[in-house]
């Protein structure tokens, strides 16, 4: 990497339709503080909308920080994330979405602090705000938590591994509210890119996080740098439970792809299979697709991991559309017998 870029941290912003909210995502990365160089790369992946048109006046305006990467077909998130990546020049990177804010001047300066204290820190992430514009409700993501997470936190790259890859809930930090080295990522990538950069695990932040942390620890900066925007179209907040399925099945085979790789046993991934199997067989119960029940089968078939018994019975009668239609009945009933007020008696009925 050539010497002027040392130490210069390279923000990826990916977008696709967001004419509505890209600029307000560029001028909240553009008040960084300035004693960090850094450069901004956007992908705009093929929108339809004026979103690419306020990209190129950023860039134009903006020149010596701005990049807008040539037009291409739609490449989808992963796609475009990686795109993005080969174009960056810095040593470290970090990424806001079209949709996202980042929030205070100092997410740079305070992580170079942080990698020159801790050489064996290859991420910085901080705190965020999660921010709900269906209900307009907003919550600090660490802010309940202990008072451990008030201090500079480092988390072994082992644990952090163990924990993406086992995930029943959030993942251990977002990686839009973070800073990592790149380097690192790079060596992954170099060894096996298909852990990294792959398409069928319908994301980009689970193995970037997991390969870094093969490679270094992560450190916590309490301070609030993102505002998370959650709407929705967003892949994992999806309302289609068809489509939200698809996405888990994807989260299922790739952490076993992943633990595989990474050579973290299936034991050490339980709450991952056992919430995520039992989710799918009851949206393959729930949808009747066949399609959908048969994947989910298929994934289950390759874990040694023993679903439960109540993932089997889902799955069992999602294959067998009379039985299915008759469980489905007697389960409404039952529901409704549960929800049903209690006749008034004599004595009530006569105060």
């Amino acid at each position: 990497m050539p010497d002027n870029h040392t130490g210069m941290v390279s923000i990826i912003i990916i977008c696709y339709n967001q004419e509505k909210s890209i600029a307000r995502a560029l001028d909240s990365v553009l008040c960084q503080d300035s004693s960090i160089p850094y450069e901004i790369v956007i992908g705009d992946d093929a929108s339809t909308d004026s979103t690419r048109d306020i990209c190129a006046r950023y860039a134009e305006r903006f020149s010596d920080i701005v990049r807008v990467l040539p037009e291409e077909p739609n490449l989808g998130l992963v796609g475009n994330y990686f795109r993005c990546l080969k174009a960056c020049r810095g040593e470290y990177i970090s990424d806001c979405a079209g949709d996202d804010e980042w929030t205070g001047a100092t997410r740079l300066p305070d992580a170079m602090k942080i990698f020159g204290s801790h050489p064996e820190v290859n991420v910085v992430y901080t705190d965020y705000l999660i921010s709900d514009s269906a209900s307009g409700s907003s919550r600090q993501a660490y802010g309940s938590d202990p008072a451990s997470y008030k201090n500079c936190r480092i988390t072994k790259g082992n644990d952090l591994l163990k924990m993406i890859l086992d995930r029943t809930g959030s993942l251990p930090y977002m990686l839009s509210a973070a800073v990592y080295r790149r380097k690192d990522l790079e060596e992954v990538m170099t060894e096996a890119y298909d852990m990294v950069c792959n398409e069928t695990f319908g994301c980009e932040d689970v193995p970037i996080m997991a390969a870094l942390a093969s490679k270094g620890d992560a450190a916590f900066n309490p301070a609030v740098t993102l505002k998370y925007n959650i709407t929705g179209g967003s892949i994992s907040n999806n309302s289609d439970r068809l489509k939200s399925s698809r996405f888990y099945l994807k989260s299922l085979r790739m952490s076993r792809i992943l633990g595989k790789y990474y050579r973290v046993p299936e034991s050490e991934m339980t709450g991952t299979y056992s919430t995520k199997s039992l989710y799918l067989a009851s949206a393959a119960f729930d949808t009747a697709d066949a399609d959908l029940t048969s994947e989910i089968i298929n994934e289950i078939s390759y874990w040694t991991l023993k679903p439960s018994i109540k993932t089997r019975l889902y799955l069992s009668l999602a294959q067998n559309p009379i039985l299915r239609d008759c469980f489905r009945h007697i389960k409404h009933l039952y529901k409704n017998k549960r929800t049903e007020k209690p006749l008034l008696n004599r004595r009530t009925e006569m105060m």
